[in-house]
């Protein structure tokens, strides 16, 4: 049931499906109706592909089982347990009180064997897969695992990302329980945003995907791939034009496509309850969605690796941040002084570099970067600037005047936990500085 909740979820019912779960979570709706309306919207994908199998040469000659299959289903999706007399009659037209039980379990015998037949052949790329377990009539529903890894769809990371949120949702509804979270407007750090009036945008860091159009699927789809050295279409032309054996004209960057790691995901518990408790209407966008021209008069928080920012990427320059997706290093310059941060990822243990930034935007609005190397530090990272204690100490110890800063983090762990959350650099963003930052 998880992977149909998952994927069932269509571009036109993703948006829908997001503010269900905003609304819903606002008004303390119980979690349950949230995931009736996902059963409900399940039916319509599951039908689909009942359609697509009826419809296939493996069932064509056979009427009979394009009946049982679809009693099957409709009794599966209605909560009801198939009986052997009620599959004679309404199949069979056999009398409720003399089924041939035999008939009945030769029948759904060789329905299996179809289905078996269709996936090797018709349905082998099919998302959903149909199944009769031995021993019973009721059918379920499972995921095809035969589906290539290397077959990335915006929809699916779109329904993925969609669905995290409904679980993650039941963590920031207890969050948002603690007053914590509405003293916080108080601090420095936050009040801006909070205070401004402006639409807030979580951008969630998505990976760049790309395909090739030698390759391709058994249905003639082409594949879309990701690759963790090539970030833009810049990369890829220049990974492109550095082989002899490639050609740029194969290559093409999909509209409807995107891949979405644990950083933004994992942090959601943390940032929303900061802006629902003080009531700041926001919306959660992919960075591949991002655009300059339209989201810069609202505020934003970009939440990601560095490798996941696009366009965003121009803005951290301008602080003399750069990352180089190659050595998977960061290059920084803070307060005159040039250093290189080499992040580590060994077995259990890791060490991550995070920035941790608060810019003003060019229309009174204000922008706040959590980025890291690895996604483990971002996590850290947003979970440091939510608590009302830790962000009162930095403020203190740290932060002191500063309205608008960068400041470097590193961050060690064990097994993907974060341990250890410490200050390597700090640089106030200067009035000379803040004149000249949105200046081509």
């Amino acid at each position: 049931m998880l992977y149909i909740c998952v994927h069932k979820i269509t571009d036109e019912k993703s948006d829908l499906f997001a503010e269900f779960v905003k609304y819903g979570y606002r008004n303390r709706f119980p979690m349950f109706l949230i995931a009736f309306m996902l059963l409900i919207m399940n039916d319509i994908e599951i039908r689909k592909y009942l359609h697509k199998i009826i419809e296939s040469k493996t069932f064509a000659p056979v009427g009979v089982y394009k009946r049982l299959l679809e009693y099957l289903t409709e009794a599966t999706l209605h909560g009801e347990k198939p009986k052997e007399f009620t599959i004679g009659y309404e199949i069979f037209n056999q009398k409720v009180d003399d089924p041939s039980s035999s008939k009945i379990r030769v029948a759904v015998y060789k329905l299996r064997k179809k289905l078996e037949k269709y996936y090797k052949e018709e349905g082998v790329d099919d998302q959903i897969r149909f199944s009769i377990p031995k021993g019973g009539y009721t059918l379920i529903f499972i995921p095809n695992t035969n589906v290539t890894k290397r077959s990335i769809n915006k929809n699916i990371g779109i329904a993925v990302f969609a669905l995290a949120l409904l679980v993650i949702f039941n963590l920031a509804y207890y969050f948002s329980q603690r007053s914590d979270y509405v003293k916080i407007k108080k601090t420095a750090f936050w009040n801006e945003l909070i205070d401004n009036g402006l639409d807030t945008y979580i951008v969630a860091g998505d990976f760049f995907v790309f395909s090739n159009t030698n390759l391709k699927g058994k249905e003639g789809n082409n594949y879309n791939l990701r690759d963790v050295k090539i970030n833009s279409e810049q990369e890829l032309r220049d990974y492109v034009n550095s082989s002899d054996s490639l050609i740029l004209e194969n290559f093409s960057i999909p509209k409807n496509a995107s891949y979405l790691q644990r950083d933004a995901l994992f942090s959601m518990p943390y940032i929303i309850p900061v802006l629902d408790r003080n009531d700041v209407n926001y919306k959660i966008i992919l960075s591949s969605d991002f655009n300059w021209e339209l989201f810069n008069r609202e505020n934003i928080i970009y939440i990601g690796v560095f490798k996941n920012m696009k366009s965003l990427s121009v803005l951290t320059k301008k602080l003399n941040i750069e990352y180089n997706s190659v050595e998977n290093t960061l290059k920084c310059k803070m307060s005159d002084t040039s250093f290189v941060l080499y992040p580590k990822n060994d077995e259990n243990a890791y060490t991550d570099y995070v920035l941790v930034s608060k810019i003003p935007g060019p229309h009174n609005n204000v922008i706040y970067f959590f980025n890291s190397i690895f996604d483990i530090g971002c996590i850290d990272a947003i979970k440091n600037f939510t608590l009302l204690d830790s962000v009162k100490s930095f403020e203190r110890r740290i932060l002191q005047d500063a309205s608008y800063f960068s400041a470097i983090y590193k961050v060690e762990g064990v097994e993907r936990s974060a341990v250890s959350f410490n200050l390597l650099e700090f640089q106030s963003i200067t009035d000379s500085t803040l004149n000249s930052f949105w200046k081509k």
